[in-house]
């Protein structure tokens, strides 16, 4: 016997037999969908790497509310290093009648040292060029501020107390970090126009940075010498900061696309067991007969396992061009989500995803091939044949571990894997205690039952092995199916609904106090209903239940924490947009030294309830006791703080007025007069940010529904698979029924009753599974109170359990239209 020319012959005969065509399939998917999952992670990863000097502009620098010290540029310069300054501020820019809010960042002569810095010469962007910083008096302008102007290149603006000229149109700089949610569009200009134009006094909002850039080595000497130079206000930017803006909108959606993903495996993995178990169980005859004409049983083993490997080849391939045709529809729909230049697809994915197909097939195909080991040449005259040997149970352990093992590595997300994976391998062990219990209990009850009922409970309690097997594959494929059909949509829309149309988009900064009542009275004419000027005030973080504060989760370049700045309001009651999680809050008319902290700077701190905090609140020093705990919802674009005292107990320090307000958009114009009255007010119009925000949950939404569309088509594999999985004994049974007499009404209606038990129950756990799965993975991982949607999930498990009774009512049809003749014939 040849091996390989017998399993050749095979395949072409049993391929579109219907076994085999479910494990290609199942191969096809699991194989593109890391594929294609692998591939895009893996391409954004190196762009981030690669161009993270680039997004900050340098290799190291030092950053903080102050201008750095001119001793660091000196000293970077005796080491041979290039620096360069820049500031970064909110300012309204005026041309003629109209105002638009704009970030200006002002750069000196050493700008930029990595990257390019492109500019063009009209808002076309025809021609760009590289640039270096403007010369003075001279300004570089998004093409959104000459649109919301009306001015052109050429044209002077108002800016601070004096006037820049626009130079040329500004296309992209290297430290924009990615442009995800810049509050508003770039004017770059010389530092001395800042200086000159006065808008660097007490209370400004502005940002200081001293970037440098040289050999690696020099800079890993001057960062040792760096560290120790700086006080609390300064610190230290490195290539990682550069990542985080990127990675954190990247984040959430990476984590939607593992969780499609991983099903995607995980039910590839159940339909291709199912399927190789029910080929294997229809190769026992051909084996017996086999060995009866003298084949070895490693013959006979090589030519079915090489048949499997003959199917796993063209799966593969076509898996991979699939999975990489996918992971461009994906960088389609994840728009400017991830880098512009990304480098070209690696061969590492690709591997990932050609070895996840061969676990697949190995590991849950190969199992049951070797049951085949057992089969007794007397097979031809008997029905004998052996159980399930331990390794295949090992095998099936093994091939689970290093599947979940290799799709983790691909998508790089273990905490969903753990969570997820961890809640599907519960459900299966609880269907499996429930299948048997219930079979156990059915054999009680069926005797006392008659007709259909009888028939259909006795053919579960009869067949308990592969009863419970098809439990356990339809409670899985269904809950994974809910999960996607589901809940995934459900994360997304409350992900989407946590940005209300009344959205505030616009905040005021550096409202001083005898400003208060005219702003006040502006915003409530323009129709703001309530302005809610809250006081703003930053102080000194000094100590923590009398010692410096130590940063728990410490970044690398944080030494100390000691005598930092900190923001803080103050207010008689609790703040919406706020959950209370433990302690509780001051009365209103309480003066006692209390401060309620969000539970996220507590756990950087290792505040608990009852720690004293002291501050430094202008010449003040007063010491504070956490008596609550609360949850900010940060999405909510109101004000919100860390740090929260007491009204009562605050005293004289020093601080300025904010506030956020909804302004209905096109409106932000009307805005103008006040800061034109309020030179010192800076107004934010974040209606972009907001807009940028709902893009990304459309393309991530776009990106999750594509990766979906693999695991729902893998949860459709395990569902037919496991219906199927009893299809050729319910056929000998019905056969050996019709011959005693039984009426096809009959043996349809028990096969209806027997799909419709599995189905219900399956229904019942997947429900419970997927609601379970669902709030526990919204609030570890994607920080959302998802309410499960029960009319939905209900809905789902019902569904579910009509296509398990369609499907028996669609196999009986079959059944009974062979002649029991016939079907017996089969089986002898």
């Amino acid at each position: 016997m040849n091996p390989l020319r017998h399993a050749a012959r095979s395949l072409r005969r049993e391929f579109l037999a219907g076994d085999l065509l479910t494990v290609f399939a199942a191969l096809v998917l699991g194989v593109a969908v890391m594929t294609a999952v692998g591939t895009l992670v893996d391409r954004v990863t190196l762009a981030l790497g690669a161009s993270a000097a680039e997004a900050i502009g340098g290799d190291l620098g030092v950053r903080g509310r102050e201008d750095p010290p001119a001793a660091f540029a000196e000293e970077a310069g005796r080491r041979g290093l290039r620096s360069a300054r820049m500031v970064g501020f909110p300012s309204v820019l005026f041309h003629g009648d109209a105002s638009q809010m704009a970030t200006v960042k002002g750069v000196d002569a050493g700008y930029p040292l990595r990257g390019q810095l492109r500019v063009a010469r009209d808002a076309n962007g025809l021609a760009p060029e590289a640039a270096r910083a403007p010369p003075p008096g001279q300004a570089y302008a998004d093409p959104r501020i000459l649109e919301a102007l009306g001015a052109t290149v050429g044209e002077r603006i108002e800016f601070g107390s004096g006037h820049v000229r626009i130079a040329r149109v500004l296309l992209a700089e290297p430290d924009a970090s990615g442009g995800l949610m810049e509050m508003a569009p770039a004017l770059i200009v010389n530092r001395a126009d800042i200086d000159a134009a006065g808008l660097l006094g007490p209370g400004s909002r502005a940002s200081y940075r001293l970037m440098f850039a040289g050999p690696g080595d020099a800079i890993a000497d001057f960062r040792q010498w760096l560290r120790p130079q700086l006080d609390g206000g300064l610190r230290l930017v490195s290539i990682e900061d550069a990542q985080q803006g990127l990675r954190a909108a990247f984040d959430r959606a990476g984590r939607f696309l593992a969780l499609a993903a991983l099903l995607a495996v995980l039910l590839a993995g159940v339909a291709t067991a199912l399927a190789a178990n029910r080929f294997a169980l229809g190769r026992i005859d051909t084996v017996a007969v086999l060995r009866c004409l003298g084949a070895r049983q490693r013959d006979i083993l090589s030519a079915l396992a090489l048949q499997l490997l003959l199917l796993a080849i063209p799966a593969c391939a076509l898996g991979i061009g699939i999975g990489m045709l996918t992971q461009m529809a994906l960088v389609e729909a994840l728009g400017n989500l991830i880098p512009a230049r990304l480098p070209l697809p690696q061969a590492a994915p690709m591997l990932s995803g050609a070895g996840i197909g061969l676990l697949l097939l190995l590991g849950f195909g190969l199992p049951p091939l070797l049951r085949l080991r057992g089969v007794p040449p007397m097979r031809v005259l008997n029905r004998s044949f052996s159980a399930l040997p331990p390794a295949s149970l090992l095998a099936y352990a093994a091939a689970l571990a290093a599947t979940v093992a290799l799709a983790v590595y691909a998508t790089g997300d273990l905490p969903l894997a753990a969570w997820v994976l961890g809640g599907l391998g519960a459900l299966a062990l609880l269907a499996a205690a429930a299948g048997t219990a219930l079979l156990w209990g059915l054999r009680r009850v069926q005797r006392r039952l008659r007709g259909p009922w009888k028939l259909g409970l006795a053919a579960l309690t009869r067949r308990r092995g592969l009863a419970v097997v098809q439990l356990v594959g339809l409670s899985l494929s269904l809950c994974a199916l809910l999960l996607l059909a589901v809940i995934g949509p459900g994360l997304l829309g409350q992900w989407r609904d946590r940005l209300p149309a009344d959205t505030p988009n616009h905040f005021l900064l550096n409202v001083q106090r005898d400003q208060a009542e005219a702003v006040d009275r502006t915003l409530r004419g323009l129709g703001v209903a309530e302005p809610d000027l809250q006081p703003f005030g930053t102080g000194r973080l000094l100590a923590i239940n009398g010692r410096p504060p130590q940063h728990r989760q410490r970044d690398t370049d944080d030494d100390d924490d000691a005598n930092r700045p900190v923001n803080f309001s103050w207010r008689h009651t609790f703040p919406p947009a706020n959950a209370l999680t433990a302690g509780r809050f001051w009365e209103p008319g309480s003066a006692a030294a209390e401060a309620s902290v969000e539970e996220g700077w507590a756990q950087r701190y290792g505040l608990a309830l009852g720690d004293t905090v002291t501050l430094q609140l202008g010449e003040q020093e007063r010491s504070f006791t956490v008596t609550s705990l609360r949850k900010a919802d940060w999405d909510s674009f109101r004000v919100n703080f860390f740090l929260l005292l007491n009204a009562g107990a605050v005293g004289d320090a020093p601080y300025n007025l904010i506030s956020a307000f909804h302004l209905p958009s096109g409106r932000t114009a009307l805005l103008a007069p006040l800061a034109r009255e309020f030179p010192n007010v800076s107004v934010l119009e974040i209606d972009a940010i907001l807009q940028r925000v709902r893009e990304v949950i459309e393309r991530v939404s776009q990106a999750v529904q594509l990766v979906m569309g693999f695991s729902l088509a893998a949860g459709v594999l395990v569902l037919l698979a496991a219906l199927q999985a009893t299809a050729g004994e319910r056929r000998y049974d019905s056969a050996v029924l019709r011959t005693l007499g039984a009426r096809h009404g009959q043996l349809r209606g028990a096969v209806l009753v027997e799909f419709g038990a599995l189905g219900l129950l399956a229904a019942i756990l997947a429900v419970a599974a997927a609601a379970i799965i669902g709030v526990v993975v919204s609030r570890q991982l994607f920080e959302l109170a998802l309410v499960p949607p029960w009319p939905a999930l209900l809905a789902g498990g019902a569904g579910g359990v009509a296509l398990s009774v369609l499907a028996g009512w669609s196999g009986s049809r079959r059944i009974l239209r062979t002649p029991p003749a016939l079907a017996l014939r089969a089986f002898l």
